[in-house]
């Protein structure tokens, strides 16, 4: 069992994503993500997660993992992580689970990889 946690200052954050028309939000969350229309908050709590299940995985965001290998998913309360290329090939078998919560000042996100689908 390994794990990841990660905290994000929400307004230092949401003003990283909107400068420079938004390229940030394309490099760091894939189209799908986006095709969802999240709000700020969202993509806070969706970045936080992703670095936290980076940390589970061990390693960090390389020329050999990109962002758009962990795919966010919320619904409301629910947070999940869909992997993809090298983030897949570092879970192997084992389930990811993320626990997010926050405020309107910072989102803390916690993944535990877990043995198993």
């Amino acid at each position: 069992m390994k794990t990841g946690t990660d905290i994000v200052e929400n307004s230092r954050f949401i003003r990283a994503v909107t400068r420079n028309n938004g390229r940030l939000r394309e490099r760091l969350f894939t189209p799908e993500e986006l095709a969802r229309n999240p709000g700020n908050l969202d993509l806070a709590v969706m970045f936080s997660a992703k670095e936290s299940v980076v940390k589970a995985l061990g390693t960090g965001f390389d020329s050999s993992l990109s962002w758009h290998d962990i795919e966010i998913c919320i619904n409301g309360s629910d947070v999940k992580a869909h992997l993809s290329g090298r983030a897949l090939e570092l879970a192997g078998n084992n389930k990811v689970l993320i626990s997010a919560t926050g405020n309107r000042n910072t989102s803390l996100t916690f993944a535990l990889l877990t043995e198993g689908e």
